[in-house]
């Protein structure tokens, strides 16, 4: 039997430390030997729950069936028949499918996925311009819609592959698409109003996203600039 030295408790054999004080177990005579029988797991292993995808996404489907009924509802009481209300319901269903939908599937398909996304986009765009009488769609929303998305999907490819690319280098994508997406859209505008195909106002956008991707590029390749740039941000 030990007594702690600093506050004189009755110690058991299978204690390293006072648990009233917290001070070292010191017994030349009884030294301090791990018992048969652990009161408690000497490793804790990690138990992780999975969350039920599928469940959370029919609650969040349920939710957004909630803003369609009631303005579809409200539609009906207050005009006789559906006028504004489509754009409500085209939202939500955009909305399912952009950011729902992927949960309900096993595995995630970057390019099943994305394709959907625009045709979904598509189809609300074309919505819209049945809904105003207009006629932008084809000259217009077709031709950035795809272009947006095919920018999106080689920006996504190339940041899911992080055996390849580096940190510096994806980055440096985001800001070459995002510019890309910029001239894409000035083109296809310019082209719908004029004709021509020179872009006007991009050059201003452009500009600072290649100056920021070269950067980021330049930074992934200086060792001790990007070690310093880990350690301030804790990354």
């Amino acid at each position: 039997m030990s007594y702690c030295v600093n506050c004189g408790v009755e110690l058991k054999d299978s204690e390293k430390t006072c648990p009233l004080c917290d001070v070292e177990v010191q017994n030349p005579r009884a030294p301090w030997k791990e018992p048969a029988e652990r009161p408690y797991p000497g490793r804790l292993e990690p138990v992780l729950k999975r969350a039920d995808r599928r469940f959370f996404a029919t609650l969040a489907t349920l939710i957004l069936c909630i803003p369609v009924a009631v303005t579809l509802l409200s539609d009906l009481l207050t005009d006789g028949m559906l006028t504004w209300s489509g754009y409500v319901a085209g939202a939500m269903a955009l909305l399912f499918v952009w950011v729902i939908l992927p949960f309900y599937c096993k595995r995630y398909y970057l390019l099943r996925l994305l394709s959907i996304d625009c045709l979904a986009t598509l189809a609300y765009l074309k919505l819209i311009e049945y809904a105003s009488r207009g006629d932008w769609f084809l000259p217009i929303a077709l031709p950035i819609t795809v272009a947006v998305s095919v920018l999106v999907l080689l920006c996504a490819l190339v940041l899911r592959n992080r055996k390849r690319f580096s940190v510096g280098v994806r980055v440096a994508c985001v800001f070459f698409a995002a510019g890309l997406a910029t001239v894409a859209i000035d083109v296809i505008l310019a082209h719908a109003d004029d004709g021509s195909w020179m872009p006007r106002w991009s050059f201003y956008s452009v500009l600072p996203c290649v100056v920021l991707g070269v950067v980021a590029i330049l930074m992934s390749r200086h060792n001790r600039l990007r070690e310093e740039i880990r350690r301030r941000l804790m990354y």
